[in-house]
């Protein structure tokens, strides 16, 4: 069983070791507050260390101990020293902290640490540089080769030829920071002004570029900007602006985007002779010059109307006359219709007999109205001309996205309030006679007023039927549960 301290003697201990205790004894293996008179520091050692090592300050044990550590390696360090040609003026301090010298040969005082005498072999750095035939500066000179560089220092020299100066370009008034050494090897004193003289002599001829310009068809607007920035011109082969660069023109680029894709177009242009040849085997007979593959081109069909197929869908095999080769009356009777709902309309044309309305019914669209005409053609270009009205002069959008109607026909769609069903109706009365069509047959419904109470979906009524009792069920379960 160990013996209890004696608080007394506790106090006398760690007294002993240089410690004024700030608080009564706590206990031999509890941190004791207290200031070490040496350093001054407030510690809190413990009383069984204190009494076992004879000490209580770990900053200052450490201390002393690269004291001792040093005074070691003294002998040797000034050895070192010596061999440099340098006399020590003060003890070692340590072998990365500088050490006040006298370098003998040339008998200046310096301060070299002991790791860079043993790595480089010598402690004075001017006596290094003429032994190894450097120019040795001094601040008289440095400020001198400044001053003929067209520099004004601005701060004392640094005291190295490698290092930053800061000074004042005396041509240009900027504030630079180059390096003697750089000045002194014949370097300029200033970055941007290097660069402007550098852009200033690769900066072509004005009159050379102008004779490009115009060798390419392009007569310059402004004066040259550079070789790689947009030169405002005038193309002379169409009289459009454009603004190519000098470098593509050099290039043997075109200067004129919109001349350049009509020229590739034409070079892409299927020879007239041969599309001619594909139009006529599929029974149908051009009547104006080819305009390209993908654009209506007028013929006369072996039926003898004159429809507008491109040569893309003929080659397909597809959309070479309507009038034969459509489900669409285009040339017999048919209807313009328009179906509702309760947030949108949409409008259409199809048969007189055909199940097209019924169809629509089948998915919650009610009719608001029907237009007979006498052709499919009548019925078609009164559709077109109202989506036109709605899309480009109302600048209406579709009332629904297209996975609303999976059925199709979501672009005929606009919401109710934008477009109530009588002023559609209205609209096509005014077209039929800016068209000069024969006279109407309207037949209207109780929707051309008033609004249906459900909307439309891509669900038939069966799959509708079946999710409105599911919901109901679901509401009966939550009114029971509450």
């Amino acid at each position: 069983m160990s013996r209890k301290v004696d608080p007394a003697e506790a106090e006398r201990v760690i007294r002993a070791a240089g410690c004024n205790p700030l608080v009564p004894y706590p206990g031999s293996a509890v941190p004791w507050p207290s200031v070490h008179e040496k350093c001054g520091s407030e510690i809190a050692p413990h009383y069984a260390n204190v009494r076992a090592r004879g000490r209580a300050c770990k900053r200052c044990a450490g201390v002393t101990a690269g004291a001792n550590r040093r005074a070691g390696f003294a002998s040797g360090a000034v050895q070192t020293m010596r061999a440099a040609g340098c006399e020590p003026l003060e003890p070692y301090p340590g072998a990365d902290k500088p050490w006040r010298c006298l370098h003998q040969p040339c008998e200046t005082e310096r301060t070299p640490s002991l790791n860079t005498v043993r790595a480089n072999g010598t402690a004075c750095r001017e006596c290094s540089a003429v032994a190894a035939g450097r120019r040795v500066w001094t601040s008289e000179d440095a400020e001198a080769v400044f001053r003929d560089g067209g520099l004004e220092p601005l701060v004392p020299w640094p005291g190295s030829s490698s290092k930053p100066w800061r000074a004042r370009h005396v041509a240009c008034g900027r504030e630079v920071t180059p390096r003697l050494g750089n000045v002194a090897a014949g370097q300029g004193p200033c970055n941007e002004c290097g660069q402007e003289a550098a852009h200033a002599a690769m900066r072509l001829d004005e009159v050379e570029t102008e004779m490009v310009f115009r060798a390419a068809g392009l007569e310059p607007l402004v004066a040259f900007p550079g070789v790689d920035r947009p030169w405002r011109s005038r193309h002379v082969r169409c009289g459009g602006e454009t603004a190519p660069t000098y470098s593509n023109i050099k290039r043997g680029q075109g200067g004129c985007v919109t001349c350049g894709a009509k020229d590739n177009a034409a070079r892409l242009l299927m020879p007239e002779p041969r599309a001619r040849a594909v139009m006529v085997a599929r029974g149908l007979d051009p009547i104006e010059p080819y305009p390209g593959s993908s654009r209506p081109w007028k013929s006369r069909h072996a039926c003898g109307r004159v429809v507008s197929p491109t040569l893309a869908n003929v080659s397909g095999g597809k959309g070479i006359c309507r009038y034969c080769n459509s489900a669409f009356p285009y040339n017999g009777p048919a209807m313009l219709y328009l179906v509702v709902d309760r947030d949108a309309v949409k409008i259409g044309c199809a048969s007189r007999n055909g199940k097209r309305l019924a169809d629509h019914q089948r998915f919650g669209w009610e009719v608001a109205w029907t237009v007979e005409t006498a052709t499919g053609d009548d019925a078609y270009n009164l559709e077109q001309a109202i989506l036109s009205w709605w899309r480009e002069e109302l600048c209406l959008p579709p009332a629904y996205p297209a996975e609303r109607l999976p059925q199709s026909g979501y672009s005929e769609t606009a919401l109710w309030d934008d477009m109530h069903p009588t002023y559609v109706l209205t609209k096509v009365r005014q077209l039929v006679g800016e068209l000069q069509r024969p006279p109407l047959v309207v037949n209207e419904t109780a929707f051309a007023t008033g609004r249906p109470e459900r909307t439309a979906s891509g669900l038939g009524p069966r799959l509708r039927a079946k999710l409105s009792r599911t919901s109901r069920e679901a509401l009966f379960e939550l009114d029971h549960v509450q």
